[in-house]
């Protein structure tokens, strides 16, 4: 299926000013599966990366998460010559500390009081349990998973975040290293943001290529919604609002037939 027009369309904006109030800065794609999908956005890259001072990143379902996806755009951009060392040094840095982090975990205690792990007579404190319950939630949206979230107490999910912190604390070095093995998306992101937006000085354009969301949307959509709309993403605020996992309206080309496959 020829997919000129929409082709045409995304060529368009490279001719276009991105600080311009109406510039599409996000294509949204769409359809039925079999349709092309994911071959037209590979040949919107094809179509990027024939422009001067392009460089693009392409993110499939090969990332689990947050972390690996920032990864893969990292590895993509620095075989473009455009590393983004900073990012890669605080990810050498986690995955140092996620290792040292395995020997610190405490086993499970039998519990004295007839209870799994010992926690009848212990209380997780607030703000775990609010993460937890948190985490929870969004864990309910996705696929597969949600129907057995409800089966799951949110105390005892603080509860083991609360170990898990307290043993944490006493194998690392600091609180941020800490926050760093306990919350990487939080610490990562603006790092990443940071060599990204350095990245945008140095060359025309920055594209970036999300294949197969609906199945990595479930576990992207919070960061990706984040870095782009958050008070310091990639829009610095200056997008429409727009609810997670809604596309803006008035900011992309909605191509129908033609979504990531």
């Amino acid at each position: 299926m020829g997919r000129r027009g929409e082709l045409a369309a995304f060529r368009e904006t490279f001719a276009r000013d991105p600080e311009g109030a109406d510039f599409p800065f996000l294509f949204h794609v769409r359809g039925n599966a079999g349709v092309g999908k994911s071959t037209l956005v590979r040949q919107w890259e094809t179509a990027a990366l024939a422009q001067p001072s392009v460089v693009t990143a392409f993110v499939g379902d090969e990332v689990h998460d947050a972390v690996e996806a920032m990864e893969a755009v990292s590895a993509r951009l620095g075989r473009q010559g455009h590393p983004l060392k900073r990012f890669d040094r605080q990810l050498a840095t986690y995955r140092q500390h996620r290792h040292q982090a395995g020997s610190a975990l405490p086993a499970p205690q039998p519990d004295p009081l007839g209870g799994p792990d010992g926690d009848a007579a212990v209380a997780a404190s607030p703000s775990s349990t609010v993460a937890a319950q948190v985490g929870l939630v969004g864990l309910g949206m996705v696929p597969g998973i949600g129907a057995f979230v409800g089966a799951v107490d949110p105390q005892q999910v603080a509860l083991g975040a609360d170990r898990v912190r307290a043993a944490l604390t006493m194998r690392l070095r600091s609180h941020d290293d800490v926050r760093l093995v306990m919350n990487p998306v939080a610490v990562l992101a603006p790092v990443f943001l940071e060599d990204l937006a350095d990245v945008a000085e140095r060359c025309e354009r920055v594209v970036l290529f999300f294949d197969v969301y609906e199945r990595t949307g479930p576990v992207l959509d919070v960061w990706l919604h984040d870095i782009v709309f958050g008070e310091n993403g990639l829009r610095g605020g200056r997008g429409p609002h727009t609810r997670r996992g809604t596309p803006p309206c008035g900011t992309r080309g909605d191509l129908p037939g033609a979504g990531p496959s």
